[in-house]
């Protein structure tokens, strides 16, 4: 167990660092510090009256052992050790509390529920000083007293309450650790949360592993606190107070290598793309530089393109002799040449770019980005808006545009489908924390082999299944550059094929509160 501590110290060194760059690192990183803390408890109270047992088969068993005895020497009273238990324990349920917060935070809801969110809030405040209280020294040393001045069926009754109210408090700790589990689990399966499936299972198996572990670990046997203990020794204590099983220290042990492996896998995941927002201007700048010089080459091809277009078009329709033809080819013009002013526009703006990140309403740039679109017969545009304004801190023109090039990518796609019915379907959603837009088309969706390579530059599967070149990827770095977040889904299995892109940006913060 002593080894244990250890690597769940290096986990919480770890989500330290995280907590600079992510939201999420800072409750992850309490729950390990107040397991780690509660641990040492343990062992401070194990050297005092009970026997450590390590396995004989225990991997690096002299160590654990080792470190075991160095904890030994450092000898604490059973009352000092108590409160330390408690402090750790108190950490734990404040890192809960703040990973309730922040789930609260991506559920899509605008309005806000004040009330029963102080309610709540109130109730959980009680529960931890009643917790405190309850579990503290001088509480067993009250407890203890009173029992040896009761007698008879007073005594009986005296006991009988302590211990209902002992497992009062281990039911509601297993309700309370794991209700960010429950949380997470409940919104998922409404999709009414602003949360990714990897970012999701990640935070589901942290918080879930955590609060496990803590409730089965400290709140059952053998080393649950028992009110039996405190009537014997006046201290809360150990149900099994004369040792220490060996499987304890084996399980403790897997538990901290799984909790240091997932916290590694999750680094590029949960704790990557959150950074702290003010450093929101500098990162938004710096990838949109690199964007516009990677684009002015791409755009500038583009532009010639749509130069050759409309002299065919002119050509074509000087030659072409129908009405139906003309209209057409009319059409054909004005296309190209709405493009054409569109690349130099866009030329000019890269020329002269000066970011100006300002708070928009996000219904507002999607219908903008959409009205631009000319839809082809027999494809319709569904649009599912939340009905109040959500605002994010974005630039305007960029997020605009990629909005735009996702649209042409679903029209395009369409237009590859044999469906009667097609559809885009549109949807811009929000909970405190986020903006979510989802874009959908029920075309032919994306290969899987392709699915991962249609975010690199350049490349495009229009010979394949469906149209993704230059757009999507200058979308995807439009996103991330503003902080945000972005997800493709697709599937290419006949009559149930789709694709769809959900994207996440950063609320404003005044709006959001």
């Amino acid at each position: 167990m002593a080894l244990s501590i250890v690597i769940l110290v290096i986990s919480a060194v770890l989500l330290l660092g995280f907590s600079l760059r992510s939201r999420y690192g800072l409750p992850l990183f309490l729950m390990n510090a107040g397991i780690s803390i509660t641990s040492v408890a343990v062992l401070f109270q194990t050297s005092s009256t009970s026997m450590y047992a390590t396995p004989q088969g225990f991997p690096l068993r002299a160590l654990d052992l080792e470190l075991f005895q160095l904890i030994s020497h450092m000898r604490l009273p059973l009352a000092q050790a108590q409160t330390l238990r408690n402090f750790g324990t108190l950490i734990f349920f404040c890192g809960i509390v703040l990973m309730l917060m922040l789930i609260a935070r991506n559920i899509k809801t605008i309005h806000h529920r004040l009330v029963w969110e102080v309610l709540c809030g109130s109730g959980v405040i009680l529960f931890m000083a009643l917790y405190m209280v309850f579990f503290s020294p001088s509480c067993a040393f009250r407890l203890y007293m009173r029992y040896y001045q009761l007698e008879g069926a007073a005594r009986a009754s005296f006991v009988q309450l302590v211990t209902l109210a002992d497992y009062l408090f281990k039911g509601f700790i297993l309700l309370f650790v794991m209700s960010p589990a429950l949380l997470l689990t409940i919104q998922y399966i409404r999709k009414n949360i602003t949360c990714f499936g990897d970012t999701f299972f990640l935070l589901l198996g942290i918080t879930s592993l955590y609060g496990f572990v803590f409730f089965v670990v400290f709140h059952t046997i053998p080393l649950a606190l028992s009110s039996q203990a405190v009537f014997l020794s006046a201290f809360w204590f150990f149900a099994n107070g004369s040792w220490l099983p060996g499987w304890i220290t084996l399980f403790f042990l897997l538990f901290s290598l799984l909790t240091l492996i997932l916290i590694v896998a999750s680094a590029n995941r949960v704790f990557s793309g959150d950074l702290v927002l003010l450093s929101r201007k500098k990162a938004m700048k710096n990838s949109i530089e690199d964007l516009n010089r990677n684009l002015k080459d791409v755009f500038h091809s583009e532009k010639n393109l749509m130069f050759s277009m409309m002299i065919l078009a002119n050509e074509a329709r000087s030659a072409y002799g129908t009405s139906e033809g003309l209209e057409k080819l009319n059409r054909l013009t004005e296309i190209a040449k709405d493009r054409m002013e569109m690349i130099t526009s866009s030329l000019n703006r890269i020329r002269e770019l000066h970011l100006h990140a300002t708070p928009t309403d996000m219904r507002t740039l999607v219908n903008q980005a959409l009205d631009t679109l000319a839809l082809p017969e027999g494809i319709r545009c569904e649009r599912h808006f939340c009905d109040e304004p959500v605002r994010c801190m974005v630039d305007e023109y960029h997020t605009r545009n990629a909005l735009k090039n996702i649209f042409v990518n679903a029209v395009d796609a369409l237009q590859l489908c044999k469906r009667e019915d097609k559809v885009i379907s549109v949807t811009v959603n929000a909970s405190r924390a986020w903006v979510s837009l989802s874009i959908r088309d029920n075309g032919p969706g994306i290969p899987k082999q392709e699915l991962r390579r249609v975010m690199m530059p350049f490349v495009s599967t229009k010979s394949k299944t469906s149209n993704w070149g230059i757009g999507l990827p200058y979308a995807f770095r439009v996103v991330n550059a503003q902080l945000g977040q972005m997800r493709i889904q697709s599937s290419d299995q006949e009559d149930k094929s789709y694709t769809q892109v959900d994207i996440l940006l950063p609320r404003e913060r005044n709006e959001a509160k």
